[in-house]
């Protein structure tokens, strides 16, 4: 009986390294297969600052000179 314990207690100890191993192979495939495309995309395809240049034709702003009278007398 103790000789069965003995092996249980090492049976664990093996289950628990290989489902480490098993999880860290698991979770890096899902990053590399789920979670970096879509972060790389939103990265490149998205201006969440708005700091990329708009085609002239779409401001909605009147021309004004910007000058410092201009600047002093604002609204």
């Amino acid at each position: 009986m103790q000789q069965l314990k003995r092996l249980w207690a090492a049976w664990k100890r093996i289950a628990h390294a290989i489902g480490n191993f098993q999880a860290r192979i698991l979770l890096t495939i899902i990053y590399a297969v789920l979670i970096l495309p879509f972060g790389l995309a939103v990265r490149f395809f998205s201006d969440s600052l708005s700091t990329k240049k708009r085609p002239v034709k779409w401001l909605d702003h009147p021309k004004v000179a910007n000058n410092l009278e201009q600047a002093r007398h604002q609204g």
